[in-house]
């Protein structure tokens, strides 16, 4: 009779050329839980309540800052914020930090037009706008912890193939944003 051979099974790990990261690892595992946080982080912050007179700085500063000329304006500025959303380590507490301002905004707002916070800021990430804006922020940031699971697992060549696909799509769905926006700021869609 032969000789009976033992075979061996050994693991290879994520560092190993060939081999796919764990799909919480990549961005399509990480995206639903980015834009559950950034949704959750941007409704929480909405209802923290304001003095009125901190409010109306608040407010006052927001209305001096939108300077928007149109549709370019806002998919540049929206595409910036991605952009930094996409740097790893820093993109993700970035995306949570601006998520939290524009939720503190909406409550500030809120305030001193004597509107229910959580109600404006419902209805501002249930418009078409505010979902695609949503998502593409959402998918940025997932590419930003994607990219720091890369740099870990030392396989970040690979990775780079995956921000320039991110970088298509989240700037398709903020041009969109930002028509659908304009075209809701003049009255089109109402």
């Amino acid at each position: 009779m032969g000789t009976v051979e033992k075979l061996s099974f050994s693991r290879r790990d994520s560092r190993d050329i060939g081999v796919f990261p764990h799909f919480p690892h990549t961005k399509w595992g990480l995206f639903p839980i980015t834009v559950f946080l950034f949704s959750a982080v941007f409704l929480i912050s909405s209802v923290i309540p304001l003095e009125k007179s901190f409010a109306e700085e608040i407010y006052a500063s927001v209305s001096r800052s939108m300077s928007f000329t149109g549709p370019l304006d806002i998919f540049t500025h929206n595409l910036a914020l991605s952009i930094i959303m996409m740097v790893p380590v820093v993109g993700f507490g970035f995306s949570i930090i601006s998520s939290s301002t524009t939720g503190i905004a909406v409550s500030a707002i809120s305030t001193v037009k004597n509107l229910n916070s959580l109600s404006v800021a419902a209805q501002l990430l249930s418009t078409p706008a505010g979902i695609l804006e949503f998502l593409a922020y959402g998918l940025a940031s997932a590419q930003g912890l994607a990219g720091l699971f890369a740099l870990i697992e030392k396989r970040i060549k690979r990775e780079l193939k995956g921000y320039l696909t991110t970088l298509l799509i989240v700037s398709s769905l903020l041009l969109a944003a930002a028509f659908l926006e304009t075209m809701s700021l003049t009255g089109w869609l109402e």
